[in-house]
């Protein structure tokens, strides 16, 4: 079996300036939107030359693609550690705490930028977060859980519209509210309504 070479100085300071360039755009967005901060600040904030920017990401807006990859790590992380319940619907609901535990990690003041219209990466199609939910969704199914009058990409698409329109409505509120216990109370509500209702015999 072959084993994973360990990674040379030169790849992990790599590693290391990328993660420093992330960081500074990010911290850089709690106080100003992504529009307004140059390449050159977040440079500055990372230590390094404009030039090696361009090494790692094309553009600003590269940063968030980077966010959502890394939403997809922490997630994964998150997700994998659970124990499966008897319950689909508990499941559900916890797949969409941690989603919410995400956001509160990220910061509200960043989480604000996001939610925009010219944001077209939370309709992107084939991200991980959204293939674990449909997969969990089509076990649901599988198992005589779910209805199955929607598909399980229709059921992901319509839970994530409404776990979307919960975050934003925090962020109307300044953050002004528990967001994992609102994430949960309001996905447990929904996700009654795609439970299968037992037939009588």
């Amino acid at each position: 079996m072959l084993k994973n070479k360990p990674l040379t100085s030169r790849q992990l300071q790599s590693i290391q300036t990328k993660s420093n360039l992330f960081e500074s755009a990010v911290k850089l967005m709690k106080q100003h939107s992504l529009e307004d901060i140059t390449i050159a600040e977040i440079c500055r904030g990372a230590g390094v030359s404009v030039g090696s920017f361009y090494n790692y990401f094309s553009t600003k807006s590269d940063i968030l693609v980077e966010m959502y990859e890394q939403a997809d790590g922490f997630f994964d992380q998150k997700f994998r550690g659970l124990e499966p319940s008897a319950s689909i619907q508990n499941d559900i609901v916890d797949y969409f705490k941690i989603y919410a535990e995400y956001n509160l990690n990220v910061g509200i003041a960043t989480i604000k930028q996001l939610y925009t219209c010219n944001n077209k990466l939370f309709i992107a199609k084939g991200r991980y977060m959204q293939n674990v939910l449909q997969a969990l969704l089509e076990k649901g199914q599988a198992n005589r859980q779910l209805i199955d009058s929607m598909s399980a990409e229709e059921m992901t698409e319509y839970l994530f519209i409404a776990a979307r329109g919960v975050i934003y409505n925090w962020c109307l509120h300044e953050g002004g509210y528990d967001l994992e216990r609102k994430m949960e109370e309001y996905m447990a509500r929904l996700v009654v309504v795609l439970l299968k209702v037992p037939t009588l015999p």
